[in-house]
């Protein structure tokens, strides 16, 4: 199995590091990179290519697409996740919306992530050979 490299962008840092220490326990799961600033959040998306970039709302519901738009724009094969607190959902932008009940949820979605997505570059791939 390939280890899923995950970014954590939100403003919320007790948030973003909850969610990497929950993170780390799983097998497989790897948090390369958090930001709590967009401005600096994408040039590293750009950067590290990941898999998965997991962002949380300011306002309760789903990340701006605006954010989205240029989560994609420098990490065109990343999945974007936006976790709602408000509403327990999580917003997969790539397929779908599901509701979250437990982190097994979470997880569910970044090891589903991208399966089909297009390969990634040979540099990200041999970063997760380390």
């Amino acid at each position: 199995m390939r280890t899923r490299r995950i970014f954590i962008l939100t403003s919320h840092t007790l948030l973003a590091r909850g969610v990497e220490s929950l993170l780390q326990s799983q097998r497989g799961l790897r948090v390369v990179g958090i930001e709590t600033d967009p401005q600096q959040g994408i040039p590293r998306i750009r950067s590290l290519q990941p898999d998965v970039v997991i962002t949380g709302s300011e306002l309760g519901g789903p990340p701006s697409l605006a954010v989205v738009s240029a989560m994609f724009e420098a990490s065109p094969g990343t999945t974007v996740i936006g976790l709602c607190a408000g509403d327990n959902l999580l917003h997969v932008y790539r397929d779908n919306q599901i509701k979250v009940a437990r982190l097994e949820d979470l997880i569910q979605a970044i090891r589903q992530a991208g399966v089909s997505k297009s390969p990634r570059s040979e540099k990200a791939t041999e970063a997760d050979r380390r």
